[in-house]
């Protein structure tokens, strides 16, 4: 078995901006013709629609416990929302986030070339303004995991299609572990 050693960064607007420009994932913020429209009307955007198949959108609410990394993707598009509303003290949620589409890091596995600068693992904070809401995008490998601390298991919402369908993608022989 290979371990990977992920070096644990704090989410950033900058980190964040990176992957969306890698397609992994999307902010949410305003489109420029929105931000740029005049109509007395005002205007409206569709950002992204679910692929009908995939039924109509939910919205769930997630705790994670584990620190186990188990790699998954999704066929379409999931907003993570990951706001604290109780008052209540979470640990340090983590999502490690695989920096290729799953067909191109299964390439890289099945050549036995996959390595820790193809993931990176971000520690999010719960209610940061530039962090907290995102989409990601269809295909993008992650998984989230709590990390040790003080505190329950973090929180968190995803609104996704209603019969999304969660795929595995196994590592066979590595193992990633955050630093």
């Amino acid at each position: 078995m290979i371990l990977l050693p992920l070096k644990l960064q704090r989410a950033t607007a900058a980190i964040l901006a990176g992957l969306e420009k890698k397609n992994l994932i999307r902010t949410l913020k305003a489109s420029r013709k929105v931000l740029a429209s005049q109509d007395e009307n005002g205007a409206m955007e569709t950002i992204y629609c679910s692929h009908r198949s995939w039924g109509a959108h939910k919205l769930i609410c997630v705790k994670k416990n584990s620190a186990a990394i188990k790699l998954n993707f999704h066929p379409d598009n999931e907003e993570f929302i990951l706001i604290n509303n109780n008052k209540t003290e979470f640990r340090p949620l983590c999502i490690v986030i695989g920096l290729l589409k799953h067909k191109k890091l299964a390439e890289k596995l099945k050549k036995g070339r996959l390595g820790a600068e193809d993931f990176i693992a971000l520690a999010f904070e719960h209610n940061d303004h530039q962090t907290c809401i995102f989409t990601m995008l269809r295909d993008t490998v992650h998984c989230e995991v709590a990390l040790p601390g003080r505190g329950q298991g973090p929180v968190f919402f995803v609104a996704e299609p209603s019969r999304l369908k969660l795929k595995s993608f196994r590592t066979k022989g590595y193992q990633l572990e955050v630093e």
